[in-house]
C-alpha cells in the first residue's frame, strides 16, 4: 500500500495545472486516473485545469480585511467548479467583438464621392460640361405659394452680388436654383427670422462652395464674390447647413477622399457651374481607368 502511495504521488507531482480536489487525490493514492485532469497529469487530459475563478474574501469579526483572485486550478475547489460548468452556470470566455477596418481602394472611394456630388452612379456616368442657361428665371411654380413674394425678394439681393460680374451668368442660375431647392426643403420656413439679405448670401456662399470657386489657389477670395450682398461677414455655419439640408450628410464615412477637393456636396449636377464640372469628368475618367487596370490586376 504505501509503496503504491508513494508511485502514486510521485506521478502526480505534474505540475500546477492537475486538480488537487480530495475526489482526484484520493483517486490517485487508489491508483487510478483522477477524474479531474490536467495537461500535466500521470494520463494525458485535455488541458487547462478546472474552470473559473476563485474568489477568496476575508473578514475578521465582520470586517472585510481582504480580498484575493486566484485560478480555481489547484485551490482544492475543482470538482465544485466541474460540477457548476456541467450544470452551465459557469460563463466561458467572454468574446469580444472588433470591427474590422476595410480598406478601401482610392478609386472606389472617388467614384463614390463623385457620384455624392452629382446625384448618383446615373448621373456620374452621363456628366457633361455643357455650360448652364444663362439668365434663367425663378421657377416659382415649384415654390410654396406662401414664400413666392419672399422667394423674390431674396432674389434681387442674389442678383445684386458682385460675383456674377466676375464669373458669368451661370453663377446666378445656379443661385437661383439653389434658392428655389431651399424653399421647397422648408429652409426658408426654418429661415423665417433671418434678413432677406442674409438667405441671399448663405445661398449664394453654398453654390460658391459648392463649386470650389474661392478660396486657396483661386481667382477670388469668398468676400469679393459676396460683395453688394453680404457686407458684414461671410456666413459660412448658415450657408453649410444649408448644404446639409439640401444634399444631405456631406460625407456619411467621415472623410473626403484625400485627392478630392474641399467642397459643399449638393447632389445635383444641375447646381454645378460648367468649370467644375470638367473637374469633375478628369476626376470620374481617372477612376474609371483605375477601377480598370485593379480588375485586370
Amino acid at each position: 500500500m504505501g509503496e503504491r502511495w508513494l508511485r502514486a504521488v510521485e506521478a502526480y507531482d505534474g505540475g500546477e495545472e492537475d486538480c488537487s480536489c480530495e475526489d482526484c487525490i484520493a483517486s490517485i493514492i487508489d491508483g487510478f486516473p483522477a477524474p479531474h485532469l490536467g495537461h500535466d497529469g500521470w494520463e494525458p487530459g485535455p488541458g487547462g485545469g478546472a474552470p473559473g475563478d476563485l474568489t477568496e474574501i476575508v473578514l475578521i469579526d465582520g470586517h472585510l480585511v481582504d480580498v484575493r483572485r486566484r485560478a480555481v486550478q489547484g485551490s482544492g475547489y475543482e470538482c465544485a467548479a466541474y460540477e457548476l460548468e456541467g450544470r452551465g452556470l459557469l460563463r466561458g470566455p467572454r468574446v469580444v467583438e472588433r470591427p474590422v477596418p476595410v480598406r478601401e481602394e482610392p478609386h472606389e472611394a472617388m467614384l463614390d464621392w463623385l457620384g455624392r456630388v452629382v446625384g448618383g452612379a446615373d448621373g456620374l456616368a452621363s456628366l457633361d460640361t455643357t455650360p448652364l442657361p444663362a439668365d434663367e428665371e425663378l421657377d416659382l411654380g415649384v415654390v410654396p405659394g406662401h414664400l413666392r413674394e419672399r422667394v423674390q425678394i431674396i432674389d434681387e439681393h442674389v442678383q445684386a452680388a458682385y460675383g456674377h460680374l466676375l464669373l458669368g451668368p451661370e453663377l446666378l442660375t445656379a443661385s437661383r436654383r439653389l434658392l428655389v431647392r431651399a424653399a421647397g426643403a422648408k429652409v426658408l420656413d426654418a429661415w423665417r427670422e433671418v434678413e432677406d439679405s442674409w438667405v441671399a448670401a448663405a445661398v449664394l456662399h453654398c453654390v460658391i462652395k459648392a463649386n470650389a470657386l474661392a478660396g486657396t489657389g483661386r481667382g477670388f477670395a469668398v468676400k469679393t464674390l459676396l460683395e453688394g450682398v453680404a457686407d458684414r461677414a461671410v456666413p459660412t455655419d448658415r450657408s453649410g447647413r444649408l448644404a446639409e439640408l439640401v444634399g444631405g450628410p456631406q460625407w456619411p464615412h467621415g472623410r473626403t477622399p484625400a485627392e478630392a477637393p474641399s467642397v459643399y456636396v449638393l447632389g445635383d449636377a444641375s447646381l454645378l457651374l460648367s468649370s467644375f464640372r470638367r473637374s469633375l469628368v478628369v476626376y470620374r475618367d481617372l477612376a474609371g481607368r483605375l477601377e480598370t487596370d485593379a480588375a485586370k490586376g
